[in-house]
């Protein structure tokens, strides 16, 4: 029996959103036409796919059967055809979007724009906002982000990750600040107030989940949303902000910080770089993941 192969890519596109009009929108497809192609899906397998709850189509367990099957036949297909074509930097008009952990801007955006604007001055780049942990993949497979750089987190084997760099915690501070001498140690660390960086409203930092699992807590008088923010203000009182080693040693240059040890050994923050396996021989993609391999090298 034939069937038409752009209703699998539609299949997909539902099956990553979870929404007829998110997946017409990713696909640039109108509604009723998404629609139509679902109709034809179900007269295929005899089955409705996806059922309807509330704003949501939840897959059946033959829509869950099928999806892996699918999935690795596309992305045949389109390694197949990315060997077939050419991707020529200096002359693309490209638009990537990277999701990028906010804390990661500073440090990983200066370096990969120096080299884009010498080999890909046309190409078009797009950081967007730190994307949930549970919507990765998703976002990675429907082609909303093409990739992500984020700490190490729990991936299936549809995304594929590399490790970038690791980094060290420390703890920044104003210039004479009137509790800390040449030294900080745990006792003084845990009796300031501290500044918690987060993109999410709730929820502990890394730092904190750490030290909960010592059997210590730090009190912490702001959470914001960005680290620039949070040097500014420790600028002018004596709260504590602990980040990492490279981006506390570039702000201290910036805001005259001193920079202390963390007074207690936590675990390295791994940073990784991901994308989705159907773009793992793409040119474009595979380029540009060059590109921020080698940035991340120079940091």
């Amino acid at each position: 029996m034939k069937i038409d192969l752009n209703l699998f890519v539609v299949f997909e596109a539902i099956y990553c959103e979870g929404n007829i009009t998110k997946a017409a929108s990713a696909l640039n497809l109108s509604q009723p036409a998404v629609s139509h192609s679902l109709s034809k899906l179900r007269n295929h397998f005899d089955d409705a796919l996806f059922i309807r709850q509330g704003n949501e189509m939840r897959p059946t367990d033959i829509a869950n059967n099928v999806v892996a099957d699918i999935r690795e036949s596309l992305h045949q297909l389109q390694g197949c055809l990315a060997q077939s074509r050419q991707f020529e930097p200096l002359t693309s008009r490209k638009h990537f979007t990277v999701s990028l952990h906010g804390a990661l801007e500073a440090s990983y955006l200066p370096p990969l724009m120096q080299q884009l604007s010498q080999e890909a001055p046309s190409i078009n780049l797009q950081s967007n906002r730190r994307v949930k942990r549970s919507e990765l993949e998703n976002k990675l497979a429907s082609g909303d982000i093409d990739l992500a750089i984020d700490t190490l987190v729990p991936v299936n084997d549809n995304v594929v990750h590399t490790l970038l760099e690791q980094h060290k915690l420390v703890v920044l501070a104003r210039r004479n600040h009137p509790n800390l001498k040449s030294t900080l140690d745990l006792d003084m660390y845990l009796e300031q107030e501290h500044v918690l960086v987060s993109s999410r409203s709730t929820g502990p930092s890394i730092e904190d989940f750490e030290l909960s699992r010592l059997g210590l807590q730090r009190k912490i008088g702001l959470r914001c949303q960005h680290t620039f923010s949070a040097c500014r203000v420790i600028t002018d009182n004596n709260m504590l902000l602990t980040l990492t080693e490279k981006s506390a040693k570039m702000y201290s240059q910036l805001l005259d910080l001193v920079i202390y040890p963390l007074p207690v050994e936590l675990p390295v923050l791994d940073v990784h770089l991901y994308w989705h396996i159907h773009v793992d021989m793409e040119p474009a993609n595979k380029w540009l993941r060059e590109k921020i391999i080698f940035a991340a090298s120079n940091i």
